[in-house]
């Protein structure tokens, strides 16, 4: 793999306002007279970027991950790449399509924290100023970089939308801790009434379990208005994942057998991530599968000794946000930065205007028409 010229890179402006008494020229060992790091480009993963993401990444920072998705969705992935020897800071970015349009450009899809790895602001704004000069050579309408927290700054040029939060259940103090962090009647109740109703917890391996987690999806999705994901995303990557031991599978059965809900949990160096949850509406009130699930979930992340991850919710998703909340959820919020203006579906509001009537009119279409909807799912990312 080799790595094309540098990306030739703008230098940062100092907007630091002066202050009483009046501040001196800068000397030329400020940090204002220093270079900016040097990025370069790669068509394939550059020597390093694993062990970085062993360092500072998410699970969607894995390469493994990254390589499944741009071959499933059939994604042109750039991996941009700091640092000299040692890399110092990486950002992958995919083209995703559009059905009428220009392209974007999205770290990453179908990931909703990625962005720059690496423990430099200089170096996060180098690799943005990339991937803005990238989006403008391959004549691409946007840049959407996904971050998690607000603190770090934002690159020339691009807008900061803070529309997302994630809900993070800590695991600190181990099982017991996580159970008292549970509300009362909500959570710790429903628990115990499918615990004991007879629901059991497994993990799933074979091609028929999968089939059962993507069916399920399947039905959800269509009752939420959504494209499902292609069944070969949980066949064919997530199998693959989870032979890497990247992801874990987890079914709960009802008493006759039956798989009563499922979810796929994402498995960082730091945090899991609660990624795909499904149930059987016919067993939801009775037998509760997903609380006696998602606590199977807490219960072996606490014995791991890592951070739960719960997913994000947008403002309208009140429901939503309170459900992770009662699981004992602290929320981030999250940064999502753009150039040269936020935009597209992840700022479109879903509980109206042209995202509600197309999930209105999604969930009448008949189930084997939606599952061949699957297509659509690659324009989402």
């Amino acid at each position: 793999m080799t790595p094309s010229a540098p990306v030739s890179q703008p230098r940062a402006k100092n907007t630091c306002a002066s202050v009483s008494p009046p501040r001196l020229p800068p000397t030329p060992s400020s940090i204002s007279m220093m270079p900016s790091p040097a990025i370069t480009r790669h068509a394939e993963e550059p020597p390093g970027w694993a062990e970085l993401a062993r360092a500072t990444g998410t699970f969607y920072h894995d390469p493994r991950w990254i390589r499944e998705i741009a071959a499933t969705f059939a994604y042109r992935v750039h991996w941009l790449a700091a640092g000299e020897g040692a890399l110092t800071g990486a950002l992958a970015l995919a083209e995703v399509p559009a059905l009428i349009g220009a392209a974007r450009l999205v770290s990453f899809p179908f990931s909703f924290i990625a962005g720059p790895m690496t423990r430099d602001p200089a170096v996060a704004r180098a690799l943005a100023a990339a991937a803005r000069e990238l989006a403008g050579q391959r004549g691409l309408k946007r840049v959407e970089i996904k971050q998690p927290g607000t603190a770090g700054p934002v690159a020339d040029g691009f807008v900061r939308s803070t529309r997302y939060t994630t809900y993070r259940v800590p695991t600190t103090g181990g099982e017991q801790a996580v159970w008292r962090r549970l509300h009362v009647t909500s959570t710790q109740q429903r628990i115990r009434k499918g615990q004991k109703a007879g629901v059991t917890v497994g993990l799933g391996e074979t091609s028929e379990d999968w089939l059962a987690m993507a069916r399920l999806e399947e039905r959800v999705q269509q009752a939420f208005g959504v494209p499902a994901p292609p069944r070969r995303f949980f066949l064919g990557s997530c199998r693959r994942l989870q032979e890497a031991g990247l992801v874990d599978l987890y079914l709960a059965r009802v008493p006759n057998g039956r798989v009563a809900a499922g979810f796929v949990m994402f498995k960082g160096p730091r945090e899991w991530v609660y990624a795909f949850s499904a149930s059987d509406l016919r067993y939801l009130r009775e037998f509760r599968p997903t609380h006696v699930l998602l606590w199977e979930g807490l219960r072996r992340a606490a014995a791991a000794g890592v951070v739960v991850d719960l997913g994000r919710a947008a403002p309208e998703q009140a429901s939503l946000a309170e459900f992770k909340l009662r699981w004992g959820a602290e929320a981030v919020p999250l940064a999502y930065d753009y150039w040269p203006d936020a935009g597209g579906l992840q700022q479109t509001r879903r509980d109206r205007g042209v995202l509600a009537l197309a999930a209105r009119l999604w969930s009448w279409l008949p189930a084997p028409l939606a599952r061949l909807g699957s297509g659509l799912y690659r324009y989402l990312g």
